[in-house]
Order: C-alpha cells, then structure tokens, then sequence
C-alpha cells in the first residue's frame, strides 16, 4: 500500500507552510519569540518534563530549543526555493562564525553553553536531507539520519545539564536514536502527507507488514532507551529525573501505538495530559532502581550501523 494515496487533495492550502514566509520572513519572527514560551508550544512533552529545571538550566535549555527548531521549521515550513536558500544562508554562517547575522548571534549563545558547530552542522546535513527528498533505503540510511537529526541533539544537552563524563556521550544518543524512531512511528501518516517516509521500503507495504515495521520499530526504540537510561547516573540528580520523564513520555508514545495494534493511519498519536501525569507517578518507582543510580557500559552493537559515522563523537574527541 502506498501511504501517499492518503495525501492530501492539491486545492487545499498547505497548512504546514507558515504562511508562505520567506526565509527573512521567518528568521525575523522566530528572534522575536520567546524561547520557553516555543518550547512551550511546539516541545510539549519535554517542556513538561524540563519544569522541573532550575530557571537558568530552563532558559539554555529552551534557547538550544529554538535554534534546533528554527533549522527545522526552515526545513519543512517553507516553500521549497525559501527552503534551499535558509539552508545555504545557515551552512554559511556555520562556516563563517564572524558573519554579522541573527543565526551566528543565537549560535554564539549556544556555543557560549558548550554546543560545538560540528554538532549543529550534523543537524543541518539532516534537515538538508528533507529539503533534497533524500531516501532512506537500508538501515544505515535510517540510523545516520537519526543521528544527525536527533542523536546529535542528546550530545548538545551534555554540557547544558552538568555532564561532564565522555562516557555519556553514547548514552546521550541513544535517547535521542529512541525518541526519534518513536517520532517517526507516530508521523508515518502525516509524513506521507508530504511525500516522505523514514522507514525502509515502508511505501511497497500490505498493510498488516506496515504494522509489522512499526512493531519492530518501536521494539528498536525501546532497546535505544533502555541504553540511554544505562547512562543516567553520569548526569547530576535534578536534570537526571528531568530526562528519564522526558524518555518515558516519548516511549509511552510507542506503547499507546502499540495498544492501538500498530494502526497509524488514524492521525499523530500522542499523550493526553493525564497521561502524562500518569507516567509521571510511573517514574517515581523508578527511582528506586539500580540503573538510574549505577551506570552501566554502552554496548557498542547499537552503533553498529554507524559506526563509521560517529567514531570520535563518543569519546568526546572532535571539536
């Protein structure tokens, strides 16, 4: 079954382009904005999560968020000539860090917290890949673009919550390896609306295979996090309870898809707010358990499939 019999009809506006802005446009209301009010907005489960930041953590936390989120509005909000040219204006800026413009101010802010430019440039190369209508053709192709457009972020938040220890880092991908294949289970619909898949052949599917790759998947998923949660106990108390709220709302995300039998033509799966209580209190017994206390060494099987790619990134070597 192609998904993208479902998109759809072309007399319809394109709600997701933010009014046809310009990429000028664009940049000008996102430097107005508020970055927690953003967060706020657009990150509702981690910013549910992240409340129990100290105000400072809170406010880099969120200023991280809007750059990312900028890159990626950029990406999948304007039309597409506006798409190529915000890519080309912020690949310069990343290579040119004395240009005088709103990205390399709000970059400097970043950077002034620990974030490094290869790591926003591997953001770049992924959200590239959308506006380029790359494909992901093998299990290689959906892992590196995982890193890049989510992994690379877990390693952005390292020196913003207190982690010091490179042996983290490939705990702190993982999270984000989980959170984004959980992210593309849950928009496989919305993302065939707009010409993309994420999944390996998932457009030749029946179906009930669909739902098969969506199971595996999500399994996939869960194995990342559990990796992930492993390496807890090198962040410091009050930002570690912050990311294993902000991991678990993101799996039950996949275990609500999993209740509803792997049907995700319905519309964007995602937690009610007394749900998310719900795996608040769920949280709390987990406390108690021996891997959010004692850390646990990173298998490196999980980075198999790239490997070649991140060599280096997790012994914190590459500036």
């Amino acid at each position: 079954m192609d998904l993208r019999q479902r998109k759809i009809s072309p007399t319809m506006p394109k709600e997701l382009f933010l009014n046809n802005l310009t990429f000028d446009q664009l940049t000008e209301e996102y430097f107005k904005v508020d970055a927690k009010d953003l967060m706020a907005k657009h990150g509702k489960s981690f910013y549910f999560a992240s409340c129990i930041f100290k105000e400072s953590d809170l406010e880099k936390i969120a200023t991280l968020y809007r750059l990312c989120r900028f890159i990626d509005d950029c990406a999948d909000e304007l039309p597409p000539a506006e798409s190529a040219r915000a890519m080309a204006s912020i690949f310069d800026d990343l290579n040119h860090p004395h240009n005088q413009t709103s990205f390399n101010l709000l970059m400097a802010e970043v950077e002034a917290f620990g974030v490094q430019r290869w790591q926003i440039k591997e953001l770049l190369i992924g959200a590239q890949f959308d506006v380029q209508g790359g494909q992901i053709l093998t299990q290689k192709d959906l892992m590196l673009y995982c890193f890049r457009v989510a992994g690379v972020v877990g390693l952005m938040m390292c020196p913003l919550i207190g982690v010091t220890s490179p042996k983290a880092y490939a705990h702190s991908i993982d999270l984000g390896l989980g959170m984004q294949l959980t992210n593309i289970c849950r928009d496989i619909s919305e993302d065939a609306d707009n010409n993309r898949s994420y999944l390996p052949n998932l457009n030749s599917m029946a179906p009930e295979d669909i739902k098969n790759l969506v199971r595996e998947t999500l399994d996939m998923a869960d194995r990342y996090y559990f990796s992930a949660y492993d390496g807890l106990s090198y962040i410091p108390i009050r930002p570690r309870i912050v990311i294993l709220l902000a991991g678990e709302l993101y799996r039950h995300i996949g275990i609500k898809i999993r209740r509803n039998h792997y049907d995700i033509t319905g519309g964007r799966t995602y937690l009610k707010l007394w749900e998310k209580i719900l795996v608040s209190i769920k949280c709390l017994f987990k406390l108690g358990q021996s891997f959010f206390w004692k850390s646990k060494g990173h298998h490196s099987s999980l980075h198999f499939p790239i490997q070649d790619h991140i060599q280096g990134y997790t012994q914190g070597n590459i500036g």
